[in-house]
């Protein structure tokens, strides 16, 4: 399967919470960190861009993480200081994860 040992880089994992502004009383959307967890990138070879048929550009990741929480769609990756959105999330057993995401623009 996988080492743990290849597990070397971290990502934070983020929820948007709407918070009230302080100075004007509107709502605003913020980043609240969930997790940071070790993970392993890998980005999406051309061979499965070409097969996915894609209309628009953009860029995939994959991330494989050991995790046993709670992760879902609407929840954001920080890698790096970039921040990516989740398109798609397949367990692969034992606590191994990997996140198909998608920079967020």
């Amino acid at each position: 399967m996988f080492n743990i040992g290849e597990l070397r880089e971290v990502l934070e994992i983020h929820k948007e919470v709407k918070v009230a502004d302080s100075n004007t009383g509107m709502s605003v959307k913020k980043l609240q960190k969930l997790y940071r967890l070790r993970c392993k990138k890998k980005i999406q070879s051309s061979k499965e861009y070409i097969n996915a048929n894609k209309d628009m550009e953009s860029q995939t990741v994959k991330f494989l993480i050991f995790s046993r929480r709670d992760i879902y769609l609407d929840n954001v990756v920080i890698y790096k200081n970039e921040q990516y959105n989740i398109k798609h999330i397949s367990p692969y057993g034992n606590g191994y994860v990997e996140l198909i995401c998608e920079i967020r623009r």
